[in-house]
């Protein structure tokens, strides 16, 4: 009798999606598509954050880093429904990249970026500044608290991880002697550095070249694939929003934000350009596409 009531807590354990001792844990949550607004090769966004945080833990050890290297490698999309019913899709772009801003020293196990713009062009400022950079920047604000945050659905605010985030934020873009600093971010924008693997050798002279070199490390899934830091690439000319009729007056659709100030101006911020070369700028007040990045 002992025995057999040992053996039924043990299938209680397995069946419940844990066994005490042997770390069984539960199946990450596939996507239900009917009801469920994120989904990423299959699974939603608290499965996500599941395979993330089993990442974030056990890094390159974890059961689930060949299958999402594989996703990262192939260029997986996935999908996410925002509150007007528009589709955004995204891809992985790191794994094991960003720290986390918990305090913890761990990294995220997953960071995303959207592969389309949102479906409306927002400006950095209201004024013609990059003071105080990304940290002080209204689309900053809208993106982790205001207008955008909110379009976002609660599964997706739910389980989605803030990091630390490096960037310019020291005065002004060109001021000299300038260095990066952290912001803790739930969404938030690519920096050059993170796209590119070199910086470029002109702006070596420009004065706030050295903390654009300390905004972050180029993502993973652009190793290879961004090449030309001032020029065209290929795999970022073809995000960006898509609006029907003609777009906005002041609003530059083809072309989407970064978070880095330009290294020698104090007005504007870098972006991409409908070519996709990532060393443009526009000034900070103007309305560009907005590609939102997160982590898990």
């Amino acid at each position: 009798m002992v025995q057999l009531l040992a053996s039924l807590a043990i299938l209680g354990a397995v069946c419940g999606g844990f066994l005490t001792g042997s770390a069984i844990a539960a199946e990450p949550a596939k996507c239900n598509t009917s009801v469920d607004k994120v989904c990423y090769a299959g699974y939603n966004a608290a499965g996500l954050k599941q395979i993330a945080d089993d990442l974030s833990e056990k890094g390159k050890g974890s059961s689930y880093y060949a299958e999402m290297e594989n996703n990262l490698t192939k260029g997986t999309a996935g999908s996410l429904t925002l509150s007007d019913g528009s589709n955004l899709p995204f891809r992985l772009i790191g794994i094991l990249h960003d720290d986390k801003a918990d305090g913890s020293g761990r990294k995220a196990g997953l960071t995303f970026m959207a592969w389309n713009a949102l479906p409306k062009a927002y400006a950095m400022n209201n004024s013609s500044t990059n003071e105080g950079g990304w940290r002080d920047s209204l689309l900053r604000n809208q993106m982790n608290n205001g207008e955008i945050w909110n379009q976002f659905p609660t599964d997706f605010q739910n389980n989605v991880t803030p990091v630390l985030k490096q960037t310019n934020n020291m005065d002004y873009g060109y001021t000299v002697g300038s260095s990066a600093s952290a912001t803790a971010d739930k969404v938030w924008l690519v920096s050059y550095r993170e796209l590119v693997s070199t910086l470029y050798d002109g702006w070596k002279t420009s004065g706030g070249f050295q903390a654009l070199s300390q905004e972050g490390s180029q993502y993973e899934y652009f190793q290879g694939k961004v090449t030309n830091n001032y020029s065209a690439n290929r795999i970022l000319s073809g995000i960006y929003a898509t609006v029907s009729g003609s777009a906005p007056v002041g609003a530059n659709y083809n072309r989407w934000w970064e978070r880095s100030p330009n290294p020698h101006s104090d007005s504007s911020f870098l972006l991409v350009n409908s070519g996709g070369d990532p060393s443009r700028s526009d000034d900070a007040y103007c309305r560009c596409s907005v590609v939102p990045a997160f982590s898990f």
